[in-house]
């Protein structure tokens, strides 16, 4: 709506009283009610009765103002209009071939020129009604702000200033016929080149099955994505091993979005003999701008959909990232080129600068703590200066930088917020271990405000990296962080053995987020605890790290006497009153412990602490709980997620949860 109109578009569609109207129809309420009393005091006439008379009076009296209302309002337009036309200048929006009409301060038509009369004609008379009987439900507040708005099947915009002084005045409104130029945008817009990147995500671990049809496996994936293509009338070309790009119009892209990219689902059903999927990564985008744009727009679109484990499509927009699919487990890959090329590019960058500081994320645990050692090993045998970054006051990890201090180069390692800050220079390189986003980091400042950031993880990627990340190693098929980086001091090539507390830190990671060996493991989750075992790790020493207090036990039975199932298969634990934050790493050992139960898929826990409600989020494998504590605000793994609420309600972060539970399972369905 144009700044010089008064008028707003909820107020036009009832005629309101005055104030001083309403303050008369409420004087005269309560004399009615007196003089009731009083007829009723001093008369012995029926009270029924005299409750009708004094009734149907008040209603008399309204109506009286009523009438009196209508003719004051339409006098006022009536006068406007009649002066405005009076003047010569406006004759032109009488003569005008634009569709022009007046209306007052309620929105009632008082006058439309002759454009408009044709265009109606066969409509009826519109003077003296309502605007919204013109336009119908097209109508909105909106539309005197600029949308479109229809009309007899044309889009118009409205155009509307005043023409009088006084307060109840005249509005005159021009309409704009945008109908040809809509289509023209859409148009435009549908036939704007949308880019794809498709990357077949396992072939090398079907290529390692002794199987006669894997050529025809492979082939018959080819033939859906080339049919896919063909489809939507796009150009596909193959540039690199199991890897296209797709040129295709945009309204195609709608009809993918619409169906959620249902060709994931297609290329998931292509099996092996023994059950083993082939699945897809998609990244495209459509944004406005030059192709060249797209093309690299597409191009962090996929990356971004690798590296949050792959089988999705990452859809970028010009508003954010949309996220199609991923309703598969990650799957190991049996090589390491990708570990010993960035172990290189790292040792160069930490080379290069003046000092590294490496950090985990907030609340930290075994696997970041034991991430941060393996980087600080590796960065030591580069000879590099290197400090860890961590809250000295966690008594989780208390024990942990105990027993490093003994050991020769860690007794000055471990620093806190205020120490990493004086730290930081203009060659400082900040490593961030097991999390990818800023805002979890243990001192997230200090990753914010340096030029040089390095990442290493093992979860989902969240969302396009900042530019100040030179590099990052985001591998969520990975049963932990500690496992990467156990890969990358194998890939290191140096005769200096790790330290036994280096190795146990390490393991205990692996342990950690693998349940003992119990979940998400693969080959290479042996192989690096084979590596440890070999430097020196001793397994009865890292357990030792895992013991419970006995005032631990009965803190976690606060979540095991409020467990409730929903969805038949998801276990739901919430505590709340009093609590510290020891809570928080017993929440997620609830859990775990709650996956053991019968039936259930996976489980959630909720606890206060603070101004955040805490959720620790465990499945089974059948369930992506990243995917649904993602609509919360948190993030994770597969089967191990979390998330943090500023609330201090847990009720609402409860029914939050839920809705993210709704969702999840609707989308799966579909």
């Amino acid at each position: 709506m144009n700044n010089n109109l008064k008028f707003d578009f909820e107020k036009m569609q009832i005629p309101y009283f005055s104030r001083l109207e309403i303050a008369i129809c409420i004087a005269l309420g309560c004399l009615n009610i007196v003089i009731f009393a009083l007829i009723q005091g001093y008369t012995p006439i029926n009270t029924a009765l005299l409750a009708v008379i004094i009734c149907a009076l008040y209603l008399l009296e309204i109506a009286l103002i009523g009438v009196h209302h209508n003719k004051a309002m339409r006098k006022l337009p009536t006068e406007d209009v009649e002066n405005f036309f009076a003047e010569n200048s406006s004759k032109v929006f009488m003569n005008t071939t634009s569709p022009v009409f007046a209306i007052d301060n309620y929105g009632t038509i008082v006058w439309y020129n002759d454009a408009l009369l044709e265009l109606t004609a066969e409509h009826g008379n519109f003077v003296g009604a309502n605007i919204s009987s013109m336009f119908g439900n097209s109508l909105t507040k909106e539309s005197f702000g600029g949308e479109p708005v229809e009309l007899l099947g044309r889009l118009y915009t409205i155009e509307s200033f005043s023409v009088s002084t006084s307060e109840d005045g005249l509005y005159l409104s021009i309409l704009h016929d945008i109908t040809e130029l809509s289509e023209l945008k859409k148009n435009y817009a549908d036939e704007r080149v949308a880019v794809a990147y498709i990357c077949i995500d396992n072939v090398e671990d079907v290529m390692q099955y002794v199987h006669e049809n894997v050529r025809d496996v492979i082939s018959s994936v080819d033939n859906k994505i080339k049919a896919w293509a063909e489809g939507m009338n796009g150009v596909l070309k193959f540039y690199e091993n199991d890897k296209y790009i797709l040129l295709f119009d945009s309204v195609y892209l709608d009809k993918c979005i619409e169906n959620r990219f249902s060709i994931l689902d297609e290329i998931r059903s292509v099996r092996m003999g023994d059950g083993v999927s082939i699945t897809v990564s998609i990244g495209v985008s459509r944004i406005a701008g030059t192709l060249a744009q797209r093309e690299r727009a597409a191009k962090d679109a996929i990356d971004l959909a690798l590296q949050r484990g792959g089988d999705q499509a990452v859809y970028k927009t010009d508003e954010g990232i949309e996220y199609y699919g991923g309703c598969t487990k990650s799957l190991y890959k049996r090589y390491n080129v990708h570990s010993r090329t960035f172990v290189n590019q790292l040792t160069a960058l930490m080379v290069r600068a003046d000092n590294v500081i490496v950090m985990g994320h907030r609340y930290g645990d075994f696997d970041s703590f034991g991430a941060s050692v393996g980087v600080a090993r590796i960065a030591m045998l580069c000879g590099s200066k290197i400090n860890i970054a961590i809250d000295l006051r966690d008594r989780n990890l208390s024990p942990c930088v105990d027993m490093l201090q003994e050991e020769e180069g860690y007794a000055h390692m471990f620093v806190d917020s205020a120490d990493a800050f004086d730290l930081m220079g203009p060659d400082t390189l900040v490593i961030l271990v097991d999390h990818n986003n800023f805002d979890r980091s243990q001192f997230s400042d200090i990753s914010k405000k340096v030029n040089q950031v390095v990442i290493i993880d093992h979860h989902r990627k969240i969302d396009i990296m900042p530019e100040s990340v030179k590099l990052h190693y985001i591998e969520p098929s990975a049963s932990s962080t500690c496992e990467v980086v156990t890969e990358m001091i194998e890939c290191a090539n140096s005769s200096q053995r790790i330290l036994k507390a280096e190795a146990d830190m390490l393991l205990a990671g692996i342990l950690l987020d693998t349940k003992q060996f119990s979940r998400n493991t693969g080959t290479r989750t042996f192989s690096a605890a084979e590596f440890l075992r070999g430097a020196g790790a001793n397994p009865s020493d890292v357990y030792d790290l895992f013991k419970t207090e006995a005032q631990d036990l009965a803190k976690e039975a606060r979540f095991h006497t409020s467990i409730t199932v929903y969805k038949e298969n998801i276990a739901i634990s919430c505590c709340d009153g009093e609590t510290d934050e020891s809570y928080r790493i017993i929440a997620s050992k609830a859990a775990d412990k709650m996956l053991t139960l019968k039936n259930i898929e996976a489980s959630f826990t909720l606890v206060r602490i603070g101004e955040h409600i805490h959720i620790s989020g465990r499945s089974n494998g059948n369930i992506n709980v990243q995917l649904i504590l993602e609509k919360c605000g948190g993030g994770g793994h597969f089967d191990v997620a979390g998330a943090q609420v500023v609330s201090d309600s847990v009720v609402s972060v409860l029914e939050q949860l839920k809705a993210g539970i709704d969702s999840y399972l609707s989308e799966m369905k579909k």
